[in-house]
């Protein structure tokens, strides 16, 4: 096998599979409800900000609710920083902090930009033959 080819499927494969996650993690949150919350916790050891940092926020009723992020942050929060949640009105548990990295559109379009390389690729190869 040519080895763009094999380079073209390696990201294709990787890209598609980014798209996917994009594309479910944008559907499972496109109808969640949207509020204000504030990280409640961000220390990991003792002066380095957490990657997964906790939050809480207020649901419609005014019920107060806590969770911590079950994906990493490149940004650094700190305790008491203001932060848009999106969550679960059927169950609030299941929220994140209103990211394009949470919604999975950071997923999606990293995706697209590996699926371009895999197509480029194949041009390449299209082109030497």
């Amino acid at each position: 096998m040519p080895v763009p080819v094999f380079l073209a499927l390696a990201f294709g494969c990787v890209g598609a599979v980014l798209m996917g996650i994009g594309l479910s993690r944008r559907r499972v949150s496109r109808n969640w409800l949207c509020a204000q919350g504030r990280i409640i916790a961000s220390e990991w050891g003792l002066s380095t900000p957490s990657r997964y940092p906790r939050f809480e926020w207020r649901d419609a009723e005014g019920n107060l609710h806590m969770h911590e992020s079950s994906m990493s942050s490149w940004r650094h929060y700190r305790k008491g920083d203001a932060v848009p949640v999106r969550y679960d009105p059927a169950f609030p548990k299941r929220a994140v902090i209103d990211t394009p990295v949470q919604r999975g559109a950071s997923f999606f379009w990293l995706g697209v930009l590996l699926c371009g390389i895999a197509g480029l690729f194949l041009l390449v190869e299209l082109l030497l033959n």
